[in-house]
Protein backbone atom coordinates (compact mmCIF):
# COMPACT_ATOMS: atom_id res chain seq x y z
CA UNK A 1 0.00 0.00 0.00
CA UNK A 2 1.31 3.46 -0.86
CA UNK A 3 1.78 5.53 2.29
CA UNK A 4 -0.12 8.80 2.56
CA UNK A 5 1.82 11.63 1.01
CA UNK A 6 3.81 9.58 -1.50
CA UNK A 7 1.42 10.10 -4.38
CA UNK A 8 0.88 13.55 -5.89
CA UNK A 9 -2.32 15.41 -5.16
CA UNK A 10 -4.38 16.86 -7.94
CA UNK A 11 -4.08 20.63 -8.36
CA UNK A 12 -1.55 23.31 -9.12
CA UNK A 13 0.96 24.28 -8.03
CA UNK A 14 2.06 20.95 -6.57
CA UNK A 15 5.26 22.55 -5.24
CA UNK A 16 5.55 26.11 -3.99
CA UNK A 17 8.93 27.88 -4.29
CA UNK A 18 10.68 28.68 -1.03
CA UNK A 19 10.68 32.38 -1.94
CA UNK A 20 6.88 32.38 -2.14
CA UNK A 21 6.59 30.56 1.18
CA UNK A 22 8.82 33.18 2.81
CA UNK A 23 6.89 36.08 1.29
CA UNK A 24 3.60 34.72 2.57
CA UNK A 25 5.10 33.75 5.94
CA UNK A 26 6.33 37.33 6.44
CA UNK A 27 2.71 38.27 7.04
CA UNK A 28 2.69 35.88 10.00
CA UNK A 29 5.59 37.80 11.51
CA UNK A 30 3.64 41.05 10.98
CA UNK A 31 0.64 39.43 12.68
CA UNK A 32 2.82 38.48 15.66
CA UNK A 33 4.20 42.02 16.01
CA UNK A 34 0.78 43.66 15.81
CA UNK A 35 -1.09 41.35 18.17
CA UNK A 36 1.62 40.62 20.72
CA UNK A 37 3.17 44.08 20.55
CA UNK A 38 -0.14 45.48 21.68
CA UNK A 39 -0.85 42.88 24.36
CA UNK A 40 2.69 42.82 25.81
CA UNK A 41 2.72 46.56 26.53
CA UNK A 42 -0.87 47.32 27.54
CA UNK A 43 -0.57 46.67 31.28
CA UNK A 44 2.98 47.92 31.92
CA UNK A 45 2.41 51.14 29.97
CA UNK A 46 -1.22 52.10 30.60
CA UNK A 47 -1.64 50.66 34.10
CA UNK A 48 1.81 50.97 35.68
CA UNK A 49 3.28 53.77 33.57
CA UNK A 50 0.25 56.00 33.00
CA UNK A 51 -1.85 55.01 36.00
CA UNK A 52 -5.15 53.89 34.47
CA UNK A 53 -7.13 51.90 37.01
CA UNK A 54 -6.75 48.15 36.35
CA UNK A 55 -10.51 47.53 36.45
CA UNK A 56 -11.20 50.31 33.94
CA UNK A 57 -8.33 49.12 31.77
CA UNK A 58 -9.71 45.58 31.81
CA UNK A 59 -13.02 46.93 30.56
CA UNK A 60 -11.23 48.91 27.84
CA UNK A 61 -9.36 45.77 26.79
CA UNK A 62 -12.43 43.52 26.81
CA UNK A 63 -14.79 45.64 24.71
CA UNK A 64 -12.48 45.88 21.64
CA UNK A 65 -11.94 42.12 21.77
CA UNK A 66 -15.70 41.57 21.62
CA UNK A 67 -15.74 43.89 18.61
CA UNK A 68 -12.85 41.90 17.14
CA UNK A 69 -14.81 38.63 17.41
CA UNK A 70 -17.88 40.19 15.75
CA UNK A 71 -15.79 41.75 12.99
CA UNK A 72 -14.07 38.52 11.93
CA UNK A 73 -17.02 36.83 10.12
CA UNK A 74 -18.04 40.16 8.54
CA UNK A 75 -14.56 40.61 7.09
CA UNK A 76 -14.32 36.94 6.05
CA UNK A 77 -17.59 37.01 4.12
CA UNK A 78 -16.78 40.40 2.58
CA UNK A 79 -13.41 39.09 1.38
CA UNK A 80 -14.98 35.96 -0.12
CA UNK A 81 -17.42 38.11 -2.12
CA UNK A 82 -15.03 40.93 -3.06
CA UNK A 83 -14.09 41.23 -6.73
CA UNK A 84 -11.36 43.69 -7.77
CA UNK A 85 -8.69 43.74 -10.45
CA UNK A 86 -6.13 43.05 -7.68
CA UNK A 87 -8.04 40.10 -6.21
CA UNK A 88 -10.21 39.38 -3.17
CA UNK A 89 -7.56 39.21 -0.47
CA UNK A 90 -4.60 41.42 -1.34
CA UNK A 91 -6.25 44.87 -1.23
CA UNK A 92 -7.65 44.10 2.22
CA UNK A 93 -4.32 42.76 3.46
CA UNK A 94 -2.52 45.89 2.29
CA UNK A 95 -5.03 48.37 3.68
CA UNK A 96 -5.53 46.42 6.89
CA UNK A 97 -1.87 46.09 7.86
CA UNK A 98 -1.11 49.75 7.15
CA UNK A 99 -4.11 50.98 9.16
CA UNK A 100 -3.45 48.57 12.04
CA UNK A 101 0.21 49.60 12.21
CA UNK A 102 -0.65 53.33 12.26
CA UNK A 103 -3.18 52.73 15.03
CA UNK A 104 -0.64 50.70 17.02
CA UNK A 105 1.80 53.61 16.86
CA UNK A 106 -0.88 56.14 17.80
CA UNK A 107 -2.09 54.02 20.73
CA UNK A 108 1.10 54.70 22.68
CA UNK A 109 1.07 58.45 21.90
CA UNK A 110 -1.80 59.87 23.97
CA UNK A 111 -1.69 63.63 24.52
CA UNK A 112 0.47 64.38 27.57
CA UNK A 113 -2.22 66.67 28.97
CA UNK A 114 -4.74 63.83 29.35
CA UNK A 115 -5.78 62.71 32.80
CA UNK A 116 -6.96 59.20 33.67
CA UNK A 117 -10.38 59.67 32.08
CA UNK A 118 -8.88 61.01 28.86
CA UNK A 119 -6.34 58.20 28.71
CA UNK A 120 -9.13 55.64 29.22
CA UNK A 121 -11.17 56.97 26.30
CA UNK A 122 -8.07 57.33 24.13
CA UNK A 123 -7.15 53.70 24.75
CA UNK A 124 -10.70 52.42 24.22
CA UNK A 125 -11.21 54.35 20.98
CA UNK A 126 -7.83 53.63 19.35
CA UNK A 127 -7.83 49.99 20.49
CA UNK A 128 -11.33 49.42 19.05
CA UNK A 129 -10.27 50.81 15.68
CA UNK A 130 -7.06 48.77 15.85
CA UNK A 131 -8.91 45.47 16.20
CA UNK A 132 -11.14 46.29 13.22
CA UNK A 133 -8.09 47.08 11.07
CA UNK A 134 -6.32 43.98 12.42
CA UNK A 135 -9.24 41.77 11.34
CA UNK A 136 -9.23 43.37 7.88
CA UNK A 137 -5.57 42.34 7.60
CA UNK A 138 -5.38 38.95 9.27
CA UNK A 139 -8.54 37.21 7.98
CA UNK A 140 -7.80 37.74 4.25
CA UNK A 141 -4.14 36.96 4.96
CA UNK A 142 -5.10 33.61 6.48
CA UNK A 143 -7.41 32.88 3.54
CA UNK A 144 -4.65 33.73 1.05
CA UNK A 145 -2.40 31.10 2.63
CA UNK A 146 -5.04 28.40 2.21
CA UNK A 147 -5.30 29.21 -1.51
CA UNK A 148 -1.61 29.09 -2.43
CA UNK A 149 -1.60 25.38 -3.26
CA UNK A 150 -4.12 22.57 -3.69
CA UNK A 151 -1.63 19.85 -2.76
CA UNK A 152 -2.56 17.91 0.39
CA UNK A 153 0.95 17.84 1.92
CA UNK A 154 2.44 20.96 0.33
CA UNK A 155 -0.34 22.98 1.93
CA UNK A 156 1.02 22.02 5.37
CA UNK A 157 4.57 22.92 4.35
CA UNK A 158 3.43 26.34 3.08
CA UNK A 159 1.40 27.14 6.19
CA UNK A 160 4.33 26.17 8.44
CA UNK A 161 6.12 29.38 7.47
CA UNK A 162 3.58 31.53 9.30
CA UNK A 163 4.44 30.16 12.77
CA UNK A 164 8.11 29.78 11.78
CA UNK A 165 8.56 33.48 11.11
CA UNK A 166 6.12 34.48 13.84
CA UNK A 167 8.09 32.53 16.44
CA UNK A 168 11.36 33.92 15.07
CA UNK A 169 10.32 37.53 15.57
CA UNK A 170 8.69 36.49 18.82
CA UNK A 171 12.16 36.07 20.31
CA UNK A 172 12.54 39.86 20.24
CA UNK A 173 9.07 40.81 21.48
CA UNK A 174 9.66 40.15 25.22
CA UNK A 175 12.31 42.88 25.10
CA UNK A 176 9.87 45.60 23.93
CA UNK A 177 9.16 46.71 27.50
CA UNK A 178 12.87 46.87 28.34
CA UNK A 179 13.44 48.92 25.18
CA UNK A 180 10.94 51.50 26.44
CA UNK A 181 13.26 52.24 29.37
CA UNK A 182 16.34 52.35 27.16
CA UNK A 183 14.82 54.84 24.73
CA UNK A 184 12.88 57.13 27.09
CA UNK A 185 13.26 58.58 30.57
CA UNK A 186 10.13 56.65 31.59
CA UNK A 187 8.45 53.58 30.16
CA UNK A 188 5.50 55.67 28.91
CA UNK A 189 7.80 58.07 27.05
CA UNK A 190 9.87 55.25 25.60
CA UNK A 191 6.71 53.49 24.42
CA UNK A 192 6.00 56.44 22.12
CA UNK A 193 9.01 55.42 20.04
CA UNK A 194 8.79 51.67 20.57
CA UNK A 195 5.18 51.70 19.31
CA UNK A 196 6.29 53.20 16.01
CA UNK A 197 9.22 50.77 15.76
CA UNK A 198 6.75 47.89 16.03
CA UNK A 199 4.38 49.62 13.59
CA UNK A 200 7.10 50.10 10.99
CA UNK A 201 8.24 46.48 11.35
CA UNK A 202 4.67 45.25 10.88
CA UNK A 203 4.16 47.35 7.73
CA UNK A 204 7.43 46.20 6.11
CA UNK A 205 6.59 42.55 6.76
CA UNK A 206 2.83 42.76 6.14
CA UNK A 207 2.95 44.42 2.72
CA UNK A 208 5.07 41.59 1.28
CA UNK A 209 2.23 39.05 0.87
CA UNK A 210 -0.12 41.83 -0.28
CA UNK A 211 2.20 42.97 -3.06
CA UNK A 212 4.19 39.88 -4.02
CA UNK A 213 2.11 36.74 -3.39
CA UNK A 214 -0.07 36.01 -6.44
CA UNK A 215 -3.73 35.35 -5.79
CA UNK A 216 -5.66 32.68 -7.63
CA UNK A 217 -8.86 33.84 -9.35
CA UNK A 218 -12.03 32.95 -7.48
CA UNK A 219 -14.49 30.52 -9.05
CA UNK A 220 -18.04 31.65 -9.65
CA UNK A 221 -17.12 35.26 -10.44
CA UNK A 222 -20.56 35.88 -12.01
CA UNK A 223 -22.48 34.69 -8.95
CA UNK A 224 -24.27 37.07 -6.60
CA UNK A 225 -22.56 37.68 -3.24
CA UNK A 226 -23.53 35.13 -0.61
CA UNK A 227 -25.29 36.83 2.35
CA UNK A 228 -23.47 36.58 5.67
CA UNK A 229 -25.98 34.44 7.55
CA UNK A 230 -26.41 31.99 4.65
CA UNK A 231 -22.64 31.70 4.46
CA UNK A 232 -22.35 31.14 8.21
CA UNK A 233 -25.15 28.58 8.11
CA UNK A 234 -23.40 26.58 5.39
CA UNK A 235 -20.13 26.81 7.30
CA UNK A 236 -21.47 25.53 10.60
CA UNK A 237 -23.31 22.67 8.92
CA UNK A 238 -20.02 21.31 7.60
CA UNK A 239 -19.19 18.19 9.62
CA UNK A 240 -15.43 18.36 8.98
CA UNK A 241 -15.30 22.02 10.03
CA UNK A 242 -17.26 21.35 13.22
CA UNK A 243 -14.92 18.50 14.17
CA UNK A 244 -11.84 20.65 13.51
CA UNK A 245 -13.26 23.65 15.37
CA UNK A 246 -14.28 21.51 18.33
CA UNK A 247 -10.79 20.04 18.56
CA UNK A 248 -9.15 23.48 18.50
CA UNK A 249 -11.66 24.88 21.01
CA UNK A 250 -10.99 22.12 23.55
CA UNK A 251 -7.20 22.50 23.23
CA UNK A 252 -7.39 26.23 23.92
CA UNK A 253 -9.98 25.80 26.66
CA UNK A 254 -7.68 23.37 28.47
CA UNK A 255 -4.59 25.51 28.02
CA UNK A 256 -6.14 28.75 29.23
CA UNK A 257 -7.88 27.07 32.16
CA UNK A 258 -4.95 24.93 33.29
CA UNK A 259 -2.10 27.39 32.79
CA UNK A 260 -3.17 29.74 35.63
CA UNK A 261 -3.35 26.69 37.92
CA UNK A 262 0.14 25.78 36.72
CA UNK A 263 1.38 29.24 37.69
CA UNK A 264 0.07 28.84 41.24
CA UNK A 265 1.42 25.29 41.41
CA UNK A 266 4.82 26.58 40.40
CA UNK A 267 4.77 29.35 43.01
CA UNK A 268 3.12 27.70 46.01
CA UNK A 269 3.83 23.96 45.54
CA UNK A 270 7.12 23.60 43.71
CA UNK A 271 8.83 26.65 45.27
CA UNK A 272 6.82 27.03 48.48
CA UNK A 273 6.05 30.71 47.90
CA UNK A 274 9.56 31.79 46.79
CA UNK A 275 8.53 34.29 44.11
CA UNK A 276 11.98 35.00 42.67
CA UNK A 277 12.78 31.34 42.02
CA UNK A 278 9.30 30.75 40.61
CA UNK A 279 9.67 33.73 38.27
CA UNK A 280 13.01 32.42 37.02
CA UNK A 281 11.72 28.99 36.10
CA UNK A 282 8.61 30.55 34.56
CA UNK A 283 10.82 32.57 32.22
CA UNK A 284 12.90 29.54 31.35
CA UNK A 285 9.73 27.50 30.74
CA UNK A 286 8.52 30.14 28.29
CA UNK A 287 11.75 29.95 26.32
CA UNK A 288 11.65 26.14 26.37
CA UNK A 289 8.09 26.18 25.05
CA UNK A 290 9.05 28.62 22.29
CA UNK A 291 12.09 26.59 21.26
CA UNK A 292 10.06 23.38 21.29
CA UNK A 293 7.56 25.06 18.96
CA UNK A 294 10.33 25.64 16.42
CA UNK A 295 11.22 21.95 16.54
CA UNK A 296 7.62 20.76 16.55
CA UNK A 297 6.55 22.56 13.38
CA UNK A 298 8.85 20.74 10.88
CA UNK A 299 8.34 17.44 12.69
CA UNK A 300 4.57 17.80 12.53
CA UNK A 301 4.72 18.64 8.82
CA UNK A 302 6.82 15.51 8.27
CA UNK A 303 4.52 13.39 10.43
CA UNK A 304 1.39 14.51 8.59
CA UNK A 305 3.05 13.61 5.28
CA UNK A 306 3.71 10.06 6.45
CA UNK A 307 0.64 9.36 8.59
CA UNK A 308 -1.95 11.71 7.11
CA UNK A 309 -3.18 14.81 8.92
CA UNK A 310 -5.88 13.14 11.00
CA UNK A 311 -3.60 10.42 12.37
CA UNK A 312 -0.76 12.90 12.92
CA UNK A 313 -3.10 15.09 15.01
CA UNK A 314 -4.17 12.08 17.08
CA UNK A 315 -0.53 11.06 17.61
CA UNK A 316 0.47 14.55 18.79
CA UNK A 317 -2.57 14.86 21.06
CA UNK A 318 -1.81 11.44 22.53
CA UNK A 319 1.78 12.38 23.40
CA UNK A 320 0.60 15.66 24.92
CA UNK A 321 -2.06 13.81 26.91
CA UNK A 322 0.52 11.42 28.42
CA UNK A 323 2.73 14.39 29.28
CA UNK A 324 -0.18 16.23 30.93
CA UNK A 325 -0.97 13.18 33.06
CA UNK A 326 2.67 12.87 34.13
CA UNK A 327 2.68 16.37 35.64
CA UNK A 328 1.32 14.82 38.84
CA UNK A 329 4.85 13.41 39.33
CA UNK A 330 6.93 15.93 37.34
CA UNK A 331 5.69 18.95 39.29
CA UNK A 332 7.67 18.25 42.44
CA UNK A 333 9.49 20.42 45.00
CA UNK A 334 12.37 17.94 45.19
CA UNK A 335 13.27 18.35 41.50
CA UNK A 336 11.85 21.71 40.28
CA UNK A 337 13.48 21.59 36.85
CA UNK A 338 11.49 18.48 35.93
CA UNK A 339 8.52 20.84 35.44
CA UNK A 340 10.19 22.03 32.21
CA UNK A 341 9.51 18.68 30.52
CA UNK A 342 5.74 19.26 30.12
CA UNK A 343 6.48 22.78 28.79
CA UNK A 344 8.65 21.26 26.07
CA UNK A 345 6.02 18.68 25.11
CA UNK A 346 3.21 21.27 25.07
CA UNK A 347 5.22 23.61 22.84
CA UNK A 348 6.34 20.78 20.56
CA UNK A 349 3.01 18.99 20.13
CA UNK A 350 0.41 21.73 20.30
CA UNK A 351 2.18 24.05 17.87
CA UNK A 352 2.19 21.07 15.52
CA UNK A 353 -1.51 20.49 16.15
CA UNK A 354 -2.36 24.10 15.32
CA UNK A 355 -0.32 23.91 12.10
CA UNK A 356 -1.97 20.68 10.95
CA UNK A 357 -5.38 22.04 11.97
CA UNK A 358 -5.01 25.08 9.71
CA UNK A 359 -3.88 22.82 6.86
CA UNK A 360 -6.96 20.64 7.43
CA UNK A 361 -9.04 23.81 7.14
CA UNK A 362 -7.77 24.17 3.57
CA UNK A 363 -9.00 20.66 2.81
CA UNK A 364 -12.38 21.59 4.31
CA UNK A 365 -12.54 24.55 1.91
CA UNK A 366 -11.87 22.20 -1.03
CA UNK A 367 -14.76 19.97 0.03
CA UNK A 368 -16.95 23.04 0.49
CA UNK A 369 -16.16 24.26 -3.04
CA UNK A 370 -17.31 20.91 -4.41
CA UNK A 371 -20.64 21.36 -2.60
CA UNK A 372 -21.21 25.09 -3.13
CA UNK A 373 -19.10 26.05 -6.15
CA UNK A 374 -17.51 28.85 -4.12
CA UNK A 375 -14.12 29.39 -2.53
CA UNK A 376 -14.92 30.55 1.01
CA UNK A 377 -11.58 30.53 2.81
CA UNK A 378 -12.41 33.93 4.29
CA UNK A 379 -15.51 32.90 6.20
CA UNK A 380 -13.95 29.59 7.26
CA UNK A 381 -10.81 31.33 8.58
CA UNK A 382 -12.97 33.90 10.37
CA UNK A 383 -15.26 31.25 11.88
CA UNK A 384 -12.30 29.24 13.18
CA UNK A 385 -10.84 32.43 14.69
CA UNK A 386 -14.20 33.17 16.29
CA UNK A 387 -14.18 29.71 17.85
CA UNK A 388 -10.68 30.28 19.22
CA UNK A 389 -11.63 33.61 20.74
CA UNK A 390 -14.79 32.12 22.23
CA UNK A 391 -12.73 29.36 23.87
CA UNK A 392 -10.26 31.86 25.34
CA UNK A 393 -13.10 34.09 26.56
CA UNK A 394 -14.87 31.14 28.22
CA UNK A 395 -11.63 30.02 29.85
CA UNK A 396 -10.96 33.56 31.11
CA UNK A 397 -14.42 33.69 32.69
CA UNK A 398 -14.02 30.28 34.33
CA UNK A 399 -10.46 30.70 35.63
CA UNK A 400 -11.55 32.41 38.84
CA UNK A 401 -14.12 29.69 39.52
CA UNK A 402 -11.50 26.98 38.94
CA UNK A 403 -9.17 28.64 41.45
CA UNK A 404 -11.98 29.06 43.96
CA UNK A 405 -12.91 25.39 43.60
CA UNK A 406 -9.39 24.39 44.71
CA UNK A 407 -9.77 26.45 47.89
CA UNK A 408 -6.98 28.85 46.92
CA UNK A 409 -6.73 31.88 49.22
CA UNK A 410 -4.66 34.78 47.87
CA UNK A 411 -4.27 36.14 51.42
CA UNK A 412 -2.21 33.14 52.49
CA UNK A 413 1.53 33.14 51.79
CA UNK A 414 1.51 29.34 52.26
CA UNK A 415 -1.47 27.39 50.91
CA UNK A 416 -3.00 24.44 52.75
CA UNK A 417 -2.06 20.90 51.81
CA UNK A 418 -5.64 20.29 50.66
CA UNK A 419 -5.45 23.28 48.30
CA UNK A 420 -2.14 22.12 46.85
CA UNK A 421 -3.55 18.66 46.15
CA UNK A 422 -6.60 20.26 44.52
CA UNK A 423 -4.38 22.48 42.36
CA UNK A 424 -2.35 19.48 41.22
CA UNK A 425 -5.43 17.39 40.51
CA UNK A 426 -7.25 20.25 38.83
CA UNK A 427 -4.34 20.89 36.47
CA UNK A 428 -4.15 17.24 35.45
CA UNK A 429 -7.92 16.80 35.06
CA UNK A 430 -8.35 19.96 32.99
CA UNK A 431 -5.45 19.21 30.64
CA UNK A 432 -6.16 15.50 30.22
CA UNK A 433 -9.93 15.99 29.93
CA UNK A 434 -9.79 18.70 27.27
CA UNK A 435 -7.10 16.88 25.28
CA UNK A 436 -9.26 13.75 25.30
CA UNK A 437 -12.25 15.74 24.05
CA UNK A 438 -10.06 17.30 21.36
CA UNK A 439 -8.97 13.83 20.21
CA UNK A 440 -12.59 12.63 20.13
CA UNK A 441 -13.46 15.53 17.81
CA UNK A 442 -10.62 14.55 15.46
CA UNK A 443 -11.90 10.95 15.42
CA UNK A 444 -15.07 12.33 13.82
CA UNK A 445 -13.15 14.39 11.23
CA UNK A 446 -14.18 12.70 7.96
CA UNK A 447 -11.56 13.86 5.43
CA UNK A 448 -8.62 11.58 4.63
CA UNK A 449 -5.80 12.06 2.16
CA UNK A 450 -7.58 9.84 -0.33
CA UNK A 451 -10.93 11.60 0.01
CA UNK A 452 -9.30 15.03 -0.35
CA UNK A 453 -7.55 13.92 -3.54
CA UNK A 454 -10.88 12.63 -4.84
CA UNK A 455 -12.41 16.04 -4.13
CA UNK A 456 -9.57 17.71 -6.05
CA UNK A 457 -10.09 15.40 -9.04
CA UNK A 458 -13.80 16.22 -9.13
CA UNK A 459 -13.08 19.93 -8.87
CA UNK A 460 -10.56 19.82 -11.70
CA UNK A 461 -13.02 17.89 -13.83
CA UNK A 462 -15.72 20.48 -13.15
CA UNK A 463 -13.40 23.34 -14.06
CA UNK A 464 -12.40 21.68 -17.30
CA UNK A 465 -16.07 21.36 -18.27
CA UNK A 466 -16.59 25.05 -17.54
Amino acid sequence: MTPPGSEPSVGVPARVPLSLKLLWGAGGAADYVLYNGLNNLILPIFNVGLGIDAVKLGFAIGLPRILDAITDPLVGNFSDNLRTRWGRRRPLILGGVICAAILLGLLFMPPRSFGEAGLFWWFLGICSLFYVAYAIFVIPYSALGLEITDDYNERTRVLAWRPYLGLAIGLAMPWAYKLCFIIGPTEAEGARTVGWIMAGTAVVLGVLPALLVPERPAPGTDEKPLPLFRSLGATFRNRAFLALTGSTLFILLGLFLAMPLGTYLNLFYIFGGAKDAAATITGVAGMVMLGAGFLGIPFSAWLSTHLGKRHAMLWLLGVCLVSAGSTWWLFTPSHPWLSLAPSFVIGFCLNGCFLIGVSMLGDVCDEDELKTGRRREGIYSASLEFGKKAAIAIATLLTGYALAFTGFDQKLAVQTEQTLVALRGGYVVLMVGTLLLSAVCILFYPLSHESVNQVRRLLESRRLRV
